[in-house]
């Protein structure tokens, strides 16, 4: 089992959404309310010197380096990093606020989640996507590439295969590897311009009694799809056929064009959440990706004590 302190930044990311998803779920301060529906998203601002990995700092060769004409000062020459999920709109008022009245203690010592947390995490999921989840389910981590290397980690061995549906998010593939672990990929198909789930390969490779976990992207990606509740069930069925734990990432789950619903993959029944681990976060819904804090939230209590 993994034992965590939280740091005085995770606090902070903790009242943050705490703030913001209570305003939201409860409609309170009309005033507070008009400030968040009427943010410019036109309105560019400059991230340069803000050590942003996004428009600053690259990786090649092991070293950091600068990336090439991204400031404003170039102009319509600039260069615009899309490699990343972070966006570039100004901080809702209510988030930036609850930041500065926690950072207003000049103590950072180490601190945990607390009930307005929960309970701001708790209604938002009713809320929001009809999931009814306990407050004891609600696991904190550093974000989700963190909660998959944990998962992996507390479940599988060295010599165990993850599946994995490609093309998908780079850090799956190191989740397994760092563990020890093989990957198995059950390529998603493109079929009239859309991806779809390959049930065939699916439940041919979930039979491999090595197999021990899948990681499910719901949404997906980077292929934008919002699975609908036949493909995430029939993906469940093979899994619980063959004994497959699956991780479910579903950190987009609240960017979802008009048109698609998303559902949480362990709202499908019980026999799913049993055997299953989400992971959540408000970094990509409200672009807090820098406060490095998001949830896992496992139903069943012996998955939960071995994460």
């Amino acid at each position: 089992m993994i034992r965590r302190h939280h740091s005085p930044l995770a606090h902070l990311q903790h009242k943050a959404n705490a703030r913001m998803l209570s305003i939201l779920r409860n409609g309170e301060n009309n005033s507070k309310m008009d400030t968040i529906m009427n943010i410019d998203f036109d309105r560019v601002f400059e991230r340069s010197h803000t050590h942003s990995v996004k428009w600053e700092l690259a990786y090649g060769g092991g070293e950091p380096r600068q990336w090439d004409k991204t400031s404003l000062s170039h102009g319509d020459d600039r260069v615009l990093p899309m490699w990343v999920a972070d966006m570039d709109f100004l901080c809702a008022e209510p988030i930036v606020t609850a930041i500065k009245q926690r950072a207003a203690h000049p103590v950072f010592g180490y601190s945990d989640k607390d009930p307005s947390y929960l309970a701001a995490v708790r209604e938002w999921m009713l809320q929001r996507h009809a999931w009814s989840i306990e407050p004891d389910w609600i696991i904190t981590t550093p974000g989700i590439v963190p909660a998959a290397y944990m998962a992996v980690q507390a479940h599988i061995s060295a010599g165990d295969k993850v599946l994995i549906q490609t093309p998908v998010y780079h850090p799956f593939y190191r989740a397994a590897a760092a563990q020890g672990g093989e990957i198995v990929s059950n390529p998603l198909k493109f079929n009239d311009g859309r991806y779809q789930m390959d049930f065939d390969d699916l439940a041919a490779k979930a039979a491999d009694p090595l197999v021990k976990m899948a990681l499910l992207c719901s949404p997906h990606n980077p292929v934008g799809r919002v699975w609908n509740a036949e493909e995430l069930r029939t993906f469940g069925e093979i899994c619980q056929r063959n004994g497959v734990l699956v991780l479910a990432d579903e950190i987009h789950h609240d960017i979802v064009f008009a048109g698609n619903k998303f559902i949480p993959y362990a709202v499908l029944g019980e026999k799913y959440s049993a055997q299953s681990l989400t992971g959540t976060s408000a970094s990509k819904s409200f672009n807090l990706a820098g406060l490095q804090t998001a949830n896992v939230i496992i139903p069943d209590t012996a998955l939960r004590n071995s994460f």
